[in-house]
């Protein structure tokens, strides 16, 4: 007895390039994909030549977008404590300014960076904002003391509290 499929002629594309199987009751596949749907969903990086679509994200991009948002993050942490006196609510502040920091770099970065570095990069833009304004508040206070005597006499413990919060803030913005 002969296989009536031994007769027909090879279908086209990559059904073709598979050997014949000899497995009883195998059949082949009536349709295979066209690509596999992690290249259709993005899952792999673009090479390393090609050019960026105006649409997708981009590492330069990730730095504008966190530094400005740092920079907004750092004026505003300045204005609450040093023309609204605020202290405690600094800490909600922190964590503000660490999410939108995070929110930021992961819409500039788009899918061209890994979540790895998104995190390091919101990481380090959230803390320098968080430490640009604490060093600024310093410096408009006249500067009467040393730095390290204002922070432990005006802000105590809140100094650390608000980087370990600005740190969560950034992480979680970004992923």
């Amino acid at each position: 007895m002969s296989d009536p499929r031994a007769d027909a002629p090879d279908p086209p594309g990559p059904v073709a390039e598979h050997p014949p199987r000899d497995l009883p009751g195998e059949r082949p596949p009536k349709r295979l994909l066209d690509r596999a749907p992690s290249e259709r969903r993005g899952g792999s990086p673009p090479p390393a030549g090609a050019a960026a679509v105006p649409g997708e994200g981009s590492p330069g991009r990730a730095v504008a977008f966190g530094l400005v948002a740092a920079a907004a993050g750092a004026i505003v942490h300045l204005a609450a404590a040093t023309l609204l006196l605020w202290t405690g609510a600094l800490l909600v502040a922190a964590v503000t300014i660490g999410i939108g920091v995070g929110l930021a770099v992961a819409i500039g970065a788009g899918r061209a960076m890994r979540l790895r570095t998104r995190r390091a990069l919101a990481l380090g833009l959230a803390l320098g904002s968080i430490a640009l304004a604490i060093g600024s508040s310093w410096a408009l206070s006249g500067m009467y003391l040393g730095p390290l005597d204002y922070l432990a006499q005006v802000y105590g413990l809140l100094v650390p509290l608000q980087l370990a919060l600005a740190a969560a803030g950034a992480v979680a913005g970004s992923s």
